[in-house]
């Protein structure tokens, strides 16, 4: 039974509570996006250190050898691949704390001094409903194969027994609308009920994985709905984007390549020398790397705008939930713990 006090899903709420939390917060939501910017330029950083030196040893390598063996090639991209797994390992634990600070700010309206990014408890948590989500993703491809397995045997066997008739092909046809309709459609019910699982996770600081079951039900069509119109946006936006990204690599890369320009217009055919050389040049000259910066920068920005959007959901249905029949209350319209608190009445 629905508690009388819980509120009436609203849908401009749950679509943009991710900036509803920034406008509440705007100086908590600016250092947790300026910290997660310096942490991604730092990984992007290191990539650029250890990754040109690498790329540049295999170009000489294909410049100055006509077939030269794999293992020359690996062994000179040798320090970036020993530094992959670190990365990926840091990269991993960077978009945990930034997803638990955004969770923080958008479902307890708090936001740690100093460096806002946390590894504690909200994040080991986080990790287990993220591995749990992870194991039910790959459970769902397994249920996937095992299903459309089954409607292919039974189409199969179908269409044997009828010795390819005509209404055969037609109720083959029918059960194959209907299985890809209906598992999509049960694939999509699923993910949107445990959408809420990591954002109650930090809101009620315990694991409530199986909890947003509780929280979505009876406003799964909303939910859908909501999801599907910040597909439309990211659809909009990555096309902004994209317009964004390509005027600026197109000007680095006009930079970088002006010196050859001459001789690539009289269409005079460079040597395996002056490729590498422009290729190299290509990546370390500064309008290449203003342009991958400024690339970069868009990506970040879009990224975060959007997973905020998208997680801001979960939050809004998480908070939407304690204010009824849930066990844990906070007056989101109180200053973060970031700026004080309030001062009391004498």
């Amino acid at each position: 039974m629905t508690s009388p006090i819980e509120t009436k899903y609203d849908f401009t709420s749950a679509a943009f509570w991710f900036f509803k939390c920034v406008g509440r917060n705007p100086g908590g939501a600016f250092s947790i996006a300026l910290w997660q910017i310096i942490a991604y330029a730092v990984i992007v950083g290191a990539l650029l250190v250890f990754g040109l030196p690498a790329i540049q040893s295999v170009l000489e390598l294909v410049a100055t050898t006509d077939d030269p063996d794999p293992a020359q090639v690996f062994a000179a991209a040798g320090t970036l691949a020993a530094l992959s797994p670190v990365i990926v390992i840091v990269s991993i634990l960077v978009a945990l704390m930034a997803q638990g600070a955004w969770l923080r700010l958008m479902t307890r309206n708090e936001v740690a001094g100093g460096i806002p990014f946390r590894l504690g408890a909200d994040e080991g948590r986080l990790f287990l409903v993220n591995l749990c989500l992870i194991g039910l993703v790959i459970a769902g491809y397994v249920a996937a194969i095992i299903f459309f397995g089954i409607v292919v045997a039974v189409t199969m066997g179908i269409n044997s027994a009828a010795d390819g008739a005509f209404w055969a092909a037609l109720l083959n046809g029918f059960i194959w609308f209907a299985a890809v309709v209906g598992f999509t459609v049960a694939a999509v019910i699923i993910c949107v009920r445990l959408a809420a699982g990591p954002a109650l996770t930090v809101r009620q600081k315990g694991f409530r994985l199986f909890h947003s079951f509780a929280a979505t039900k009876r406003i799964v069509g909303w939910l859908v709905l909501t999801y599907f119109v910040l597909l439309l946006i990211a659809l909009v936006g990555s096309m902004v984007l994209s317009i964004v990204q390509q005027i600026a690599v197109m000007g680095g890369m006009m930079g970088a390549i002006a010196p050859y320009w001459g001789d690539l217009m009289a269409g005079a055919e460079p040597d395996p020398e002056q490729v590498r050389e422009m290729i190299t040049g290509l990546i370390t000259s500064p309008a290449a790397i203003i342009a991958l910066c400024v690339m970069l920068l868009a990506q970040v920005i879009f990224q975060i705008v959007f997973e905020g959007l998208w997680h801001g959901v979960g939050a809004y249905t998480a908070v939407r939930h304690d204010s009824g029949d849930g066990p844990f209350e906070t007056d989101l319209a109180a200053p973060a713990e970031s700026v004080g608190n309030a001062p009391s009445e004498g």
